[in-house]
């Protein structure tokens, strides 16, 4: 396997996000990535294909607030969020600075994975992922996977794998081509 650089990610000070209601909690080190979607986007976005640097940000703050007041947890849900644009915003407070050290922070992604990163691409509908948010997710995955010592791309598994659900609705069926560009840029194959 070779060493695969961080992809461009914008932290939760540089999106300003709020802060967590509760200091992270550290966990070892994740053996699998919980693959997700958004199901929708920002109501402001009228084409998220153009989204800009702002939208997404303003998204991931949506996201936040909404798995913060209405759903009560103590942060975003997720890790990391994909936007159609390409952008990687970090959801959960610490994530970052965990997976640089190879273990994760608990998060409220997946009930019984929240010891795994969970990864949100920005969907809805039967939308494919965009040439940008592809490009993007293959080099967070890969980047994770090395970083965590994981077992090739085959441990990017979709969230209805562990829950009553449809996510990653359709990107479901994107998830064999993304392992393939995982496992090439990770050396695997």
């Amino acid at each position: 396997m070779k060493t695969i650089a961080q992809p461009p990610i914008i932290t939760t000070n540089r999106w300003g996000a709020r802060p967590a209601n509760a200091p992270p909690v550290y966990v070892g080190r994740p053996d699998k990535i919980v693959f997700h979607h958004t199901a929708g986007h920002h109501p402001e976005i009228t084409n998220p294909r153009g989204e800009s640097r702002k939208e997404a940000i303003r998204y991931a703050r949506a996201i936040q607030r909404f798995h913060m007041d209405s759903n009560r947890w103590n942060d975003s849900g997720h890790n990391f969020l994909v936007c159609r644009n390409g952008l990687i915003l970090v959801g959960r407070h610490m994530s970052l600075p965990a997976i640089r050290e190879g273990r994760m922070v608990r998060s409220a992604h997946c009930p019984g994975q929240n010891d795994q990163p969970g990864i949100e691409h920005e969907h809805a509908g039967q939308e494919r992922m965009t040439p940008e948010q592809f490009r993007s997710s293959v080099r967070l995955h890969a980047w994770i996977i090395e970083r965590c010592r994981m077992a090739g791309a085959r441990v990017i598994l979709p969230h209805r794998r562990f829950n009553a659900t449809n996510c990653p609705g359709s990107l479901g069926a994107e998830l064999p081509r993304l392992r393939v560009a995982v496992d090439t840029l990770l050396g695997n194959l």
